[in-house]
């Protein structure tokens, strides 16, 4: 239950919802790194718990909250179909109308 209150914490500093589709659900939400690097950040922390390692940095910038969907749709092909236009991780997206 503590996991649970950090990561609900966390996820709530960075809003709460899916950056991309507004998705709520707190089962279907993670963080997701703007620029990319997850994968040396996970070798770099050497199992440290990520929500924690977050807090303790103050919640620093480079995150947001993704949903599962959108963060694998933008980590297979480049972008979500939430999306407009196809961006890299550090340009601006436009959302689709």
């Amino acid at each position: 239950q503590l996991h649970e209150a950090l990561r609900l914490e966390v996820l709530t500093a960075y809003g709460g919802r899916c950056a991309c589709c507004g998705e709520m659900t707190i089962e279907f939400l993670a963080i997701d790194h703007v620029n990319g690097g997850g994968s040396k950040q996970r070798v770099a922390l050497k199992g440290a718990n990520w929500y924690r390692w977050l807090k303790k940095q103050d919640f620093p910038l480079g995150f947001r909250v993704l949903c599962h969907n959108c963060n694998m749709a933008i980590g297979f092909y480049g972008l979500c179909p939430h999306r407009s236009v196809r961006t890299d991780a550090q340009s601006p997206v436009e959302f689709r109308n």
